[in-house]
């Protein structure tokens, strides 16, 4: 038999030991905000487009905790992911491949109240631009770099309970971590050294997020979900530091770097930044006909329009509100089947709308995406979830643009902890 709480542990304190060097993304677009967003739910939950109005009393979902209240067995829940890009501008086209544990939390049912905890890489950059010599000479520019990578990470604890019986809210408390470093050069024509400027932003500081989420009985089989989340505002501590050196080429290394200064970012009151975690609000509804389908809608709205990262300014990067749009459900031929396996298994599909913050050179950039998924029953009430996304970022108005797709893989383990037993 699987020690599942071994196997948790183990996952936990991996991924604990690589959380400050992991990074989950190759994408320029990853500048935006805090960076890409690497969690955006359960990989039950984003298969059906991320759409969180539907809480599965065996499964904790980490971005709703109002569903920890209906939770009726300890659940456990890991989630990895592998994510094959490509990018592509004017110029040219670059293949980029991803992957990492997506998170790792618990999810505990007490009598009154339910409980969870986990970890999770919340936000990733990573990426380096370089216009080649060739393009410098064609259009007789300066030779220029700039790169990023880094992660937020996320330890997170949340609480659940009902105040009436089809009413449940619920919240979660976050504690993010990390660091994020950028380089950057420049070499300027008919000049023997460029400048190549080192700086890095060492980041924490706490968010939460409260849910609600009210179930509505139609018949004896069909139910009704109504769910909102709130996530307000808040900022981040920023602790940052530059070094700047004179290079000779954009090759970097000992043999191309020579004298260096520490940049006084005290005198210019950058020293210590802040930076915004945008205020959210998710309304989703959903019906459902019980262990057999449910269909849902999510809208959510993001007030990004506010974010300014000082220490940065990039020139031509604006941010603006955004909205997102979903819409998803799952299919289960046959709950109780003793014939068929597959007629067992929860079949899930979601599509996915979404505006991204960022806008380069006065255009926005969207996303859409297509999911499918299968529920997969292990023993019991465990599964293991599939997920498989397809989608594009930008399009022929950008000059930036990303085609990938994603493979998922998410375990949902169950015992019983605090419950008394009535059969041995």
């Amino acid at each position: 038999m699987i020690n599942y709480k071994s196997l948790l542990t183990l996952l936990f304190l991996i991924l604990i030991s690589d959380a400050k060097s992991q990074t989950n993304t190759g994408s320029p677009l990853s500048i935006i905000e805090l960076g890409e967003i690497n969690f955006i739910g359960n990989v039950s939950n984003t298969s059906m487009g991320g759409i969180n109005s539907y809480n599965d009393s065996t499964e904790f979902n980490l971005l709703n905790p109002s569903s920890l209240a209906k939770l009726l067995t300890t659940n456990y829940s890991v989630g990895t992911f592998y994510k094959s890009s490509s990018v592509s501008n004017l110029n040219s086209t670059d293949k980029i491949n991803t992957g990492n544990i997506n998170y790792i939390a618990i999810g505990i049912p007490t009598k009154n109240f339910g409980f969870g905890f986990g970890i999770l890489p919340y936000s990733s950059s990573g990426f380096s631009l370089q216009t080649t010599n060739e393009y410098n000479i064609e259009n007789n520019i300066d030779t220029r770099l700039f790169g990023a990578d880094g992660s937020i990470n996320r330890v997170f604890f949340s609480l659940g309970f009902s105040l009436f019986t089809n009413l449940s809210i619920g919240g979660t408390v976050n504690y993010n971590f990390g660091k994020l470093n950028y380089e950057r050069f420049n070499l300027f024509n008919d000049v023997s050294y460029g400048i190549y400027a080192q700086s890095s932003s060492e980041i924490n500081g706490f968010n939460y997020l409260l849910s609600s989420n009210l179930k509505l009985p139609i018949t004896k089989e069909v139910e009704i979900f109504i769910n909102y989340i709130h996530e307000p505002s808040s900022y981040l501590e920023s602790t940052n530091s530059e070094f700047l050196y004179t290079a000779t080429s954009s090759v970097i290394n000992l043999n191309t770097l020579g004298d260096f200064v520490e940049t006084d970012l005290e005198s210019r009151n950058l020293k210590k930044t802040q930076l915004l975690v945008s205020k959210s609000q998710t309304f989703g509804f959903g019906v459902k006909k019980q262990n057999n389908w449910f269909l849902g809608f999510e809208f959510s709205q993001r007030l990004s329009s506010n974010f300014e990262n000082k220490f940065l300014n990039f020139e031509n990067v604006t941010f603006k509100d955004t909205n997102s749009f979903s819409f998803g459900g799952y299919f289960i031929p046959e709950y109780s089947s003793l014939t068929s396996y597959w007629k067992r298994v929860k079949y899930i599909f979601g599509v996915k709308n979404q505006e991204k913050s960022i806008i380069i050179n006065n255009l926005p950039i969207n996303q859409i995406s297509l999911n499918l998924g299968l529920g997969l029953p292990i023993s019991g009430l465990s599964k293991a979830n599939f997920g498989f996304e397809i989608g594009k970022i930008g399009d022929n108005d950008n000059q930036l643009k990303e085609s990938y797709f994603m493979l998922r893989l998410g375990l949902s383990l169950n015992d019983i902890w605090f419950i008394k037993r009535k059969y041995n």
